[in-house]
Order: structure tokens, then C-alpha cells, then sequence
């Protein structure tokens, strides 16, 4: 949302919003505009002098050049029945999306855990059971001093994974064991963001205490010491245990989200060093 008025007359709101960008400036992400006004659940007119204010407003405060359709930049007026102000927003642009493989989590799930993980531009970024890659793919949405994709089953996967993440080489691929990390040294990883077994539908090499400790083990031999993060999505009946594994190895558990993956109920723990 950009600016917005005690809604009334929608010309007059329209207008007033126009005289709000006066003397301001709009960051730009696109080199054409145009300006949709909906309100109370449809698309509306408005007065040609409303428009043609605020489009000349939005022009000199981004400048950007109007368009009548097409790719761009869009500007949305916007009210809502029993909302008192009439909003001004920019609608998000969103950069085409690599084809995801059959099971995969969503882009949606995959970008909400990774913008949890609070990314940074000098991050050592790995998935350590990193499956068809979708986190990975949602990392590279941010700036990053290293985007590690790790899988012991590297070998059989790579060849499944969407163009953008196998040859764009913005992503090191390793096939690490997730329980030893053997090509890391010690806290050479700054965040860990990741979805391992379940438990539910494959045999796992250890019995599930026993695997999450080892996990939990190695997520604390390679996390930078003092602000080493990590985004876990976990099967709801393993929560309880992975904190406890967690917790026994100097991790801090943040924040737990309850919530359904494809209709099975998933648990997001949110955490890092207890300094983080």
C-alpha cells in the first residue's frame, strides 16, 4: 500500500490520493505503468480528470510511462464495502516461475519458509535433503554468497530438476550424507532451510529419535556460532521429538507454525543459535 484517504466521493478520493504523491518519489520496477481502480469488489469508472491527476502523479513520482495495457508496472485503487479509506497499492511483480516436479512443495510454501529464514546477501545457503529443489529455486529469488542444493540421491534427481535451478549455475550441487555434511567445515554454513524425512512413507536408516538427533547434530556442527539460522517443515508427529533434538544441540527453537501439506498435517519449526 502506498498512500491512502477517508474514502467519500470516489473522484474526489481518487484526487486527493493524486495530491498525496506530490513531492514524493515511488521506486520503479518496470518501465510502463498503468492504474486499475476497484472498489467494493468490481472494477470501476472513474471521472477521466481523476484518472489522467493520478496517473500524471504516479508518472513524475516513479518515472514510469503510462500505458493503456500490457506488461508493466500496476497501481490499484482500491476500497473494500465497510472499509473507511480508499487505498492506493502497487500490485507485486512476479518473475516467471520454473515448472515444478510432481510432489514438490509449492513456489507459495517454498517462498513463505525461505522468507522466514530472514535471507541476506552474504547467507551460505544450504538444503541438506533438498529433493526436486524447491527451496533452492526459492532462494535464488534473493541475493546469497553461496546457494548449496544437497541430496545423498543427487545422482537420480538432477536430471528431474526444472532448467532453471540444473543449469542456471547459481546452485552447488552436492550429495552429501544430511547427517555428516562431509564438504563443510565446521560452522561454514549460515542458514538451513529444509524439509527431511518424514518417516510416514519411506524407511528411514535410523529410528526416528535417533535420526532427528543425528540431524540435529550435524545442523550444529556446520551453523555459523554466533547467528546460524534454520527453517525446518517437519511431519506434525515428529514436532515434539525434533525440538527436543534440537534443543539438545545447542539450537533454539523460535517459533512453531502448524500447518497442512497437501492435506497431511506438517509442522514449520523456526529457530538458530540462541545469540540469533
Amino acid at each position: 500500500m502506498i498512500a491512502d484517504v477517508v474514502r467519500r466521493d470516489i473522484d474526489a478520493g481518487v484526487l486527493e490520493l493524486a495530491d498525496s504523491l506530490r513531492d514524493d518519489g515511488l521506486a520503479s520496477h518496470a518501465d510502463t505503468f498503468r492504474v486499475m481502480f476497484h472498489v467494493d469488489g468490481a472494477l470501476i469508472p472513474v471521472s477521466p480528470r481523476a484518472k489522467r491527476a493520478l496517473e500524471t502523479e504516479i508518472s513524475d513520482a516513479s518515472g514510469q510511462r503510462m500505458v493503456g495495457r500490457g506488461s508493466g508496472e500496476e497501481y490499484w485503487v482500491v476500497g473494500r464495502t465497510d472499509f473507511e479509506y480508499l487505498m492506493l497499492c502497487r500490485r507485486h511483480i512476479r518473475s516467471k516461475r520454473a515448472e515444478k516436479a510432481a510432489g514438490a512443495i509449492s513456489h507459495e510454501l517454498s517462498s513463505l519458509l525461505i522468507a522466514a529464514s530472514k535471507p541476506r546477501p552474504d547467507d551460505v545457503f544450504l538444503d541438506p535433503f533438498a529433493g526436486s529443489g524447491s527451496f533452492t529455486n526459492a532462494r535464488m529469488s534473493f541475493p546469497a554468497k553461496r546457494i548449496v542444493y544437497s541430496d545423498a540421491d543427487l545422482a537420480r534427481l538432477r536430471d528431474d530438476f526444472p532448467a532453471a535451478i540444473r543449469d542456471g549455475g547459481a546452485v552447488e550441487f552436492l550429495a552429501d550424507d544430511a547427517l555428516a555434511l562431509a564438504s563443510f567445515q565446521d560452522h561454514e554454513v549460515d542458514v538451513i532451510v529444509t524439509d527431511p524425512p518424514w518417516g510416514e512413507y519411506e524407511e528411514l536408516p535410523l529410528a526416528l529419535p535417533e535420526f532427528l538427533d543425528a540431524m540435529a547434530r550435524s545442523f550444529d556442527r556446520v551453523l555459523e556460532p554466533g547467528s546460524g539460522r534454520f527453517v525446518i517443515l517437519i511431519a506434525r508427529m515428529a514436532a515434539e521429538e525434533a525440538q527436543k533434538a534440537l534443543t539438545a544441540n545447542r539450537l533454539a527453537v523460535g517459533s512453531v507454525h502448524e500447518i497442512l501439506v497437501n492435506g497431511h498435517p506438517a509442522t514449520v519449526l523456526v529457530g538458530g543459535r540462541a545469540a540469533a
